[in-house]
């Protein structure tokens, strides 16, 4: 394969001006322009991108770390993460950290060394390994530090949201199915849920699933919930649970809304898929991805931004598995 020297000599120019031209740093006539894209195209010569990164100190690559690509919310805010990424003319890369602190910490190394321009840190579970890093980042649902930017959900006021449709829907005996304590938004869910109903007067029973997305573990945890059908209201910490849980009131044969009545949390594309189709609390899941990667790249282009948090509000979306 060609090198920058071999496209330099065949174009006729000097090596620094083919560099100026692949690098974009400096003045190179149109005429030179025209030989060197000439020879590239010859040679089908592909630009050391990591040499560039190290020249130019940009290398036109962001980094997403995601807890699981198979949640379909995760999903869906990586697919928007991207557009926005691409349109600003950037190159994701998808980081899978499956909430595992290790892997995580191996993915920051490896992103380290690919001198990519910035992170988006989504539920990390390692926030001190990112104090010190010397890469703009943002951080998704969870506080890193209070001079890292957070971006996500009014949860709190979601999880309010959520108790008082099922209470005006006539519940009075709910249950919450929380998620794992080590992730701020639900506890955030949990405690909106918690302020609402004490604010009628109303006690919940709560019980903590240890997953949000294995399937298996997700239904171990439900059976381990005893007279499920005592309940005329549930509200479930994120939709893929809920979806579970709806599975394992129809294996009871226990009707849903009629007996139990069920609310969600995200409303990714699974909740419209169910049937009946599930009640949830929205999170705007592209206008979260979009607004995590704009900040990251005004941050990447130089621009001080406030360090505060960006709270988006969620909103009610109600469907069938609560009562019309």
């Amino acid at each position: 394969m060609s090198n920058i020297r071999e496209i330099a000599e065949r174009a006729g120019v000097s090596i620094a001006t083919v560099s100026r031209y692949l690098n974009g740093t400096g003045y190179v006539s149109e005429e030179a322009s025209l030989k060197i894209q000439r020879e590239i195209d010859k040679a089908g010569y592909i630009p050391n991108a990591l040499a560039k990164a190290i020249f130019t100190k940009k290398s036109k690559t962001i980094a997403l770390m995601i807890p699981n690509i198979t949640n379909p919310f995760f999903n869906q805010m990586a697919t928007a993460i991207e557009e926005y990424c691409n349109k600003m003319g950037y190159t994701l890369f998808l980081c899978n950290t499956g909430d595992n602190k290790e892997k995580e910490v191996e993915y920051l190394e490896a992103l380290k060394a690919y001198r990519v321009d910035g992170i988006i840190a989504s539920r990390t579970q390692c926030k001190e390994e990112y104090l010190n890093i010397q890469i703009p980042v943002v951080s998704f649902e969870n506080h890193i530090s209070s001079s890292i930017i957070t971006v996500s959900s009014d949860n709190y006021d979601g999880g309010k949201i959520a108790f008082n449709h099922l209470y005006e829907k006539g519940c009075r005996k709910i249950l919450h199915i929380k998620g794992p304590e080590a992730f701020e938004a639900t506890e955030l869910r949990c405690k909106g849920f918690l302020e609402a109903a004490k604010e009628k007067g109303l006690e919940v029973d709560i019980v903590q699933f240890e997953t949000d997305f294995h399937v298996k573990m997700l239904g171990e945890n439900l059976n381990n919930i005893k007279n499920i059908e005592a309940y005329d209201g549930i509200f479930v910490f994120n939709d893929i649970a809920a979806a579970v849980v709806m599975r394992h009131l129809k294996e009871k044969n226990i009707k849903i809304p009629s007996q139990v009545q069920v609310i969600g949390f995200d409303d990714s594309f699974i909740g419209e898929l169910l049937h009946p189709s599930l009640t949830t609390i929205r999170q705007p899941i592209k206008e979260l991805g979009t607004l995590a990667a704009e900040l990251l790249i005004r941050q990447i282009d130089g621009e001080k931004i406030p360090i505060e948090d960006r709270l988006i509000e969620t909103k009610l979306i109600q469907r069938e598995t609560t009562l019309s």
